[in-house]
């Protein structure tokens, strides 16, 4: 044999091992697109209408061809409009298949000429695929939309090859986390808020239909050291009578709580809560489609409250600041934040959210610039505790520090936070009410108050030597009454109770020690 033979022997051979490969793949593939999960477990096909990638439609009848095949072998198309459907599938939304239509074709040209593909794929609640048939056909610009037609029957006929009865003993189950279960009945919870004095998130409620939050009926109880939201009904399937919903935590303000809500899917979720009157409890959730938040609203439904609308004020005169020194509202500031007021707004700031409330004046020392103030406002609360203490003394040199709302009309509404050294124990022409400060200070940052390094207050920021009065550039001369006249003004007031003298934050770094105080420091307007 010469090598021309022999080349031509191996080619031959050569081209029967393709063959005999082409069998093989085209074999297992026919394998592959034969072999089915049982569909007798889903009742609801959900078949959206097939889009090309340039954004138009179904102009072949692709899909209406899909839909009728799944109608005639008794499935029931799922339609969004239909209230009865959605509440079935809402209780499983396993007995639902999602269909998607694919359509391509080899040529970049146009779909009209060379090889089209038609391929379905079926999806269950778990996201698997159950089963994919494809479709190929030819085509000719005169006969493309029968040929399309052609190839999407043969993606149908691998999809049914056998005889579909509906069973719902074969409709899968998705495994979700557990959650806490309770004994708790409606009953139960109603025994126990009818015979305890309770707190005012604890009740029951019922979920606000206003958008995509599905229905929920849950009583809130106490349990060890936080509030339990327990199901009683719901519309979802996957929450049972009894289970956990949400676990809420007190924060430092009455009314506020951190929230761990369970999602639909019993995954945790951070969040917050606000007990907007007492008959109202708004949660920050996240739509799952969206990813936005938004403040989803709880009615009480038991026991019976009532609730009341605050008005709102107009003009602002003057701003400052003044922090809380007990957990009833009282808050000090200076006698000249609040001089000429006719209306009083504090807004508090914290990681939930801002909050505005009325005050009235309590007691006024205008020789020292001292005042109290009482939130009078049926939306407050009250706190939990004051983290801080007051410290009578602290020598020059010292390490101080202030949380304030300077010039929040140009600055912003957000807190803002200064740090120097006491540089006197005295003020100017050594007045020994004040300290001297290097803190910086701004107009707005007056009624604040001055912190110690262990988070202790010893003063009220008051004024900042003006450079324009003396005719001479001045720089850090700034001054802070001290926190024994606010303690006299505290004890002037009639049932004065004890003040919390000690600190929370001691031999905390600055930045944590901030992220705490932060929440009693509050702006002052006044109308």
């Amino acid at each position: 044999m010469g090598y021309n033979d022999l080349g031509y022997a191996i080619f031959f051979k050569f081209i029967d091992m393709k063959k005999i490969l082409c069998v093989l793949v085209l074999f297992f593939s026919l394998i592959s697109f034969s072999y089915t999960q049982n569909l007798d477990g889903y009742k609801y096909v959900y078949i959206p209408t097939l889009k090309y990638v340039n954004g138009g439609l179904d102009i072949f009848g692709i899909s209406e061809l899909v839909r009728n095949s799944f109608i005639k072998k008794g499935f029931t198309v799922f339609d969004e409009n239909n209230s009865s459907q959605e509440e079935e599938i809402k209780k499983n939304n396993c007995l639902l298949l999602n269909v998607t239509i694919n359509h391509t074709a080899n040529t970049s040209i146009t779909v009209l000429y060379g090889k089209n593909t038609v391929t379905i794929t079926l999806k269950n609640c778990l996201g698997e695929v159950v089963i994919s048939g494809e479709g190929t056909c030819g085509a000719a610009d005169y006969r493309l939309s029968n040929e399309l037609q052609k190839g999407t029957k043969r993606a149908l006929e691998k999809i049914f090859k056998n005889k579909y009865v509906f069973d719902e003993a074969k409709t899968p189950e998705i495994k979700y986390p557990s959650v806490e279960r309770t004994n708790e009945t409606e009953e139960t919870i109603k025994n126990y808020l009818s015979s305890n004095k309770v707190d005012p998130i604890e009740g029951i409620y019922k979920s606000y239909q206003d958008g995509q939050l599905s229905y929920y009926k849950f009583g809130i109880i106490k349990k060890g050291n936080a509030f339990k939201a327990i199901i009683i009904e719901s519309d979802i399937g996957q929450w049972k009578p009894g289970e956990v919903k949400a676990i809420f935590e007190q924060s430092s303000m009455k009314g506020i709580y951190s929230v761990k809500w369970y999602l639909g899917n019993k995954t945790p979720f951070e969040t917050f809560g606000n007990m907007d009157n007492d008959a109202l409890l708004s949660v920050e959730l996240k739509d799952v489609k969206t990813d936005e938040k938004k403040a989803e609203k709880f009615i009480k439904m038991f026991p019976s409250v009532s609730g009341e609308i605050v008005s709102k004020n107009n003009t602002t005169k003057a701003s400052g600041s003044g922090f809380f020194i007990t957990t009833d509202g009282i808050i000090a500031t200076n006698a000249h934040v609040i001089e000429d007021a006719s209306n009083i707004q504090i807004t508090v700031s914290n990681e939930v959210g801002i909050f505005n409330y009325k005050a009235k004046i309590l007691l006024v020392d205008s020789k020292n610039d001292v005042a109290l103030l009482q939130i009078n406002d049926e939306k407050f609360k009250g706190l939990n505790s004051i983290p801080y203490g007051f410290a009578k003394n602290s020598d020059v040199g010292s390490k101080v520090f202030t949380i304030g709302y300077p010039l929040n009309d140009v600055m912003g509404n957000n807190y803002k936070v200064t740090d120097g050294i006491i540089s006197s124990q005295s003020g100017i022409a050594d007045d020994v009410r004040y300290y001297q400060i290097s803190v910086p200070l701004q107009p707005g940052n007056s009624g604040g108050p001055l912190f110690n390094k262990d988070g202790n207050i010893i003063g009220i920021t008051s004024a900042r030597l003006n450079s324009k009065a003396l005719g001479t550039q001045i720089e850090n001369v700034n001054y802070a009454i001290k926190s024994s006249y606010l303690l006299n003004l505290y004890n002037m007031l009639p049932n004065s109770g004890k003040l919390s003298m000690t600190s929370q934050v001691v031999n905390k770094d600055l930045q944590d020690q901030i992220k705490v105080l932060k929440n009693y420091v509050c702006l002052i307007r006044v109308f």
